[in-house]
């Protein structure tokens, strides 16, 4: 089904009083438009897909807000654009806190007694702000970072969606980033 573009500001409309007939409308429309930006961006087929998913999501959760007057493909794209960096930063992030975490169980090939009772400290600084954040995001971070689950076979075990498990486990790598370097600096 093809939309005229004159008539996308009236379909804007329709979606924000919650017509899900508008929101396929601009689904289809848009999709695969979408999805060859997204595979560019990231190079593979399945994060591409998800980067799609997301932005309609973020669309649907969002349709009071959407101005009909202003491009919304912009607004669509850069929705995409912008979950794309929030996806680079959390790997960043995730991939130095598992470095960290698969070399806290290793013993150090260093005898520096002080650097060892540092990294000690640390550890228990982050388990010590872990414990701070809802026994449910703990859990679910935990899975992801102790036990090395997929988003997937997280929200299978606790029976939630992806989006959840994505969510909790960046509101817990926010709170680390917010808090692990006050503690940090009174180490030092």
């Amino acid at each position: 089904m093809t939309v005229d573009i004159r008539d996308e500001g009236k379909w804007l409309v329709a979606l924000a009083s919650g017509d899900f007939h508008a929101f396929d409308v601009l689904y289809k429309k848009y999709h695969r438009a979408l999805y060859h930006f997204s595979l560019k961006l990231s190079n593979d087929p399945h994060e591409a897909e998800e980067l799609v998913q997301s932005a309609f999501v973020a669309v649907w959760e969002t349709r009071h807000t959407i101005d009909p007057d202003k491009s919304f493909s912009a607004f669509l794209f850069s929705i995409v654009r912008n979950r794309f960096y929030d996806m680079l930063r959390k790997r960043v992030v995730e991939s130095c806190y598992a470095d960290y975490m698969l070399h806290q169980d290793q013993p150090e090939i260093d005898d520096d007694l002080e650097k060892q009772i540092e990294d000690k400290e640390i550890r228990e600084i982050i388990q010590k702000l872990l414990r701070q954040v809802p026994e449910r995001r703990q859990e679910i971070f935990r899975l992801r970072h102790e036990e090395d689950l997929s988003y997937k076979q997280i929200a299978e075990k606790l029976q939630i969606s992806e989006n959840t498990v994505d969510t909790q486990i960046r509101n817990v790598l926010n709170f680390l980033r917010k808090e692990l370097p006050k503690y940090v600096r009174l180490l030092l």
